[in-house]
């Protein structure tokens, strides 16, 4: 009896988890079948109301990039293509439809460009996501530990020596791992960079409908938010001007 009752739990416990994920995979179908039947809009808002409920995975904002751009939605298209990079940044389609879709936007900059060793390290350390990059920090230093032990306890032989030269090199690499982490994980959950999403922002000197006009930007535009007041943030420009710009205008990559 006691076997008829387990074995009833774990069917029901299956059934229950197939019925939670279903659902998710269910309207996932159905935005694709309506991006293949040509109707962009609503495949758009579908893939976005999946993303507002939680659901990720880099082919659902890669979808929902191209969606968007294929529904005149540039804003949009270059938020979820940058989001797609965040999870996958040797992807060359994401890359490719990123560019095509910043020609279709207005404004243009002169950037102040990136130091290249940071957009490489940036570039590491989003080929794996923080809890990856801290396993494989993990499983180093303890093989270091080990090692070390090795080193200190272990009688005098050809393996003495190269074992502590080994434990140095997997700290150190233990260590690089480990900021690899810590930057993914900022790069991820706590990115500075937003996308205007508004036909027109106009960017003002100070919080409010006051300050003085500074610059116009558009659709699509990406920028830096430096901090946040009330219902307005102060941004920078990719060319560094900065200025005061409504926070609904904005979201976050």
């Amino acid at each position: 009896m006691k076997v008829k009752i387990f074995a009833l739990f774990i069917a029901l416990s299956v059934l229950s988890t197939h019925s939670y994920g279903q659902p998710e995979w269910q309207r996932m179908k159905e935005a694709d079948d309506l991006y293949q039947k040509g109707d962009y809009f609503n495949a758009a808002e579908l893939y976005k109301a999946l993303y507002k409920e939680g659901y990720r995975s880099d082919n659902l904002l890669f979808n929902t990039g191209n969606a968007c751009y294929k529904a005149g939605d540039y804003g949009n298209a270059i938020l979820f293509y940058e989001r797609a990079k965040l999870l996958d940044p040797a992807s060359e389609d994401v890359n490719y439809n990123l560019q095509i879709a910043r020609t279709r936007i207005t404004d243009r900059f002169d950037e102040i460009p990136e130091l290249f060793f940071i957009r490489w390290f940036d570039f590491l350390s989003l080929l794996n996501n923080t809890n990856q990059w801290a396993v494989i920090a993990i499983f180093l230093f303890l093989a270091s530990l080990l090692l070390f032990i090795y080193f200190l306890f272990a009688p005098s032989g050809k393996y003495k020596y190269p074992a502590f030269w080994t434990a140095v090199v997997a700290v150190l690499v233990s260590g690089i791992t480990l900021t690899f982490a810590i930057r993914s994980n900022s790069l991820v959950n706590h990115n500075s960079q937003s996308v205007v999403i508004c036909t027109e922002v106009v960017g003002k000197s100070s919080p409010g409908d006051n300050g003085k006009d500074l610059f116009v930007i558009h659709s699509g535009t990406k920028v830096v938010v430096i901090q946040r007041l009330g219902d307005y943030s102060e941004i920078k420009l990719p060319d560094g001007n900065k200025g005061w710009a409504s926070e609904k205008c904005l979201e976050k990559i």
